[in-house]
């Protein structure tokens, strides 16, 4: 089986006590069985306090405590059960973070995830075309699917990353070309067509409006409770943002490098997910969706500081990332949106 990762994943490591949003705060945290049954086995004064700060309900997680801080996360900001027990007795989900995974036949895609800001910077300054290395792993079992679809569905994907990273081209250009060729690939895998065909220059679409779209996201169950009145407040900032944005444009000129880096992201996350449901328009809704807002909310930032810098667009893009990608709900509420907008 083949291992296919981003280049850029090699550069992670998890910047552990320097993090600023550290992801063992505000998180649920799962614990596989496997792990489970291993802290079980833990014995003395570790082994006491693994059990007491262990709730087994449906699935095993950690308590967290009132801070909502894991409870093995020290006043250093490391994790005891790394230091105790060592990486490899790790739960599933924290060893894992911020990385992803998807499994095909005969391939494992993954990535990291912009919910880390330190995955997050990785990601958004990029200067580089994206490309991806692969490497052997031991095999693994996946759905079914159509071999012929998913080929159809893989080249694709890859017009569209390229498509993505033509800078001859503005990024609201390059989003609303690939917005057309996926409605059109769309339409062509529902009647079995599966040709390969360009991506065409197209001049009259429109891309999802941030009026239409923040109300909505302000909407979703939303992970900070402070969530729902910003995005509230930042669309107050609509009229202006607007006027202000050639000054916007003109200020922050590697944001078309940002956004291009966050729209190539989201394809290769979610793109082949259209493999199991031949269902994959929404997908490049979703990546469009989540560049129009984490633009516009960058955009907001600019108008009432003055300046934007690339902490600011990673802290946001990081944001937009935990309140968005990590609920199933939200997600699957922006990709119904992909038809109703």
């Amino acid at each position: 089986m083949i291992l296919r990762m981003p280049d850029y994943c090699s550069d992670f490591h998890c910047t552990a006590d320097k993090c600023t949003d550290n992801c063992c705060i505000g998180w649920e945290i799962d614990i596989d069985s496997s792990t489970l049954d291993y802290y079980r086995s833990v014995s003395g004064e570790f082994g006491r306090k693994l059990k007491e700060n262990i709730s087994t309900g449906e699935t095993a997680s950690f308590k967290l405590l009132d801070n909502d801080r894991c409870p093995f996360l020290n006043d250093r900001n490391l994790c005891d059960i790394f230091t105790e027990l060592g990486e490899e007795h790790l739960c599933q989900i924290c060893t894992d973070h911020p990385r992803y995974f998807e499994w095909f036949k005969g391939v494992k895609e993954g990535g990291t995830g912009l919910s880390c800001e330190e995955s997050a910077r990785i990601i958004i300054t990029q200067d580089k075309k994206f490309s991806f290395t692969e490497t052997v792993i031991p095999d693994d079992d996946c759905e079914d699917y159509s071999d012929r679809f998913y080929d159809f569905l893989y080249k694709a994907r890859e017009n569209i990353i390229n498509h993505l990273q033509d800078r001859n081209l503005s990024v609201d250009e390059r989003i609303a070309d690939v917005l057309s060729y996926a409605e059109e690939l769309q339409y062509r895998s529902d009647n079995d067509e599966y040709e390969p065909f360009n991506i065409a220059r197209d001049r009259e679409r429109e891309l999802p409006d941030e009026e239409k779209l923040l109300p909505f996201f302000s909407q979703l169950e939303p992970l900070d409770p402070k969530r729902t009145e910003h995005l509230k407040h930042c669309l107050s900032l609509a009229d202006d943002v607007k006027k202000n944005r050639d000054a916007f444009r003109n200020s922050v000129p590697d944001m078309e490098r940002y956004l291009e880096n966050i729209a190539v992201y989201f394809i290769w996350r979610y793109f082949m997910k259209g493999v199991f449901s031949e269902e994959f328009y929404s997908y490049v809704f979703l990546m469009a969706a989540g560049v129009s807002v984490i633009r516009y909310l960058c955009e907001c930032i600019y108008l009432e500081n003055g300046t934007l810098t690339e902490t600011d667009v990673i802290r946001i893009s990081k944001e937009y990332s935990k309140e968005t990608e990590y609920s199933d709900d939200n997600v699957n509420a922006v990709l119904d949106l992909a038809y109703n907008i």
